[in-house]
């Protein structure tokens, strides 16, 4: 790993990002992304960011009789070597941007879309069961009928 090269300069930061949603179903999305940046004589700048994305939710149901508290927090690095020309704050958004991106991507992709996956199964397995209990009560209600019918004579 490369640290902050003394000899040519650099500098390191910290960009906190929060986003909130406030109400009966919340969540707030809190984002650290540390970037260290090493200048180099004669060659594109060498960028080193580390994000870490914590996540909560809380979701209440139409009738306010089940609640839902979900969170998490993922960390993702990346490493590259861009031209500084433009400057170093051009460079450090566009990092910070796709990286938050990628990571809600991912967020979005797999835990959400897994959680969604459970709580489906879970709903199809509560359907499933009212299904056979249905089916059992039709086959019960339709062997009575039919024994209790008089034959054709």
């Amino acid at each position: 790993s490369r640290g902050i090269n003394a000899e040519y300069g650099g500098f390191a930061a910290a960009i906190l990002i929060k986003k909130m949603i406030i109400g009966e179903n919340c969540g707030a999305w809190d984002a650290i992304n540390i970037m260290e940046v090493s200048e180099r004589l004669g060659r594109p700048s060498h960028y080193k960011l580390t994000t870490t994305v914590m996540t909560r939710m809380k979701q209440r149901s139409q009738d306010g009789s089940q609640e839902m508290n979900l969170g998490g927090s993922l960390m993702r690095q990346k490493e590259e070597d861009l031209p500084s020309d433009n400057g170093h704050i051009i460079n450090i958004g566009q990092l910070v941007e796709s990286m938050e991106n990628n990571i809600r991507q991912q967020i979005e992709g797999v835990y959400f879309g897994k959680t969604r996956d459970v709580v489906n199964g879970v709903r199809s397995l509560t359907e499933l069961s009212q299904k056979k209990s249905f089916s059992r009560v039709m086959n019960a209600e339709l062997t009575g009928a039919i024994s209790k019918r008089k034959p054709l004579e």
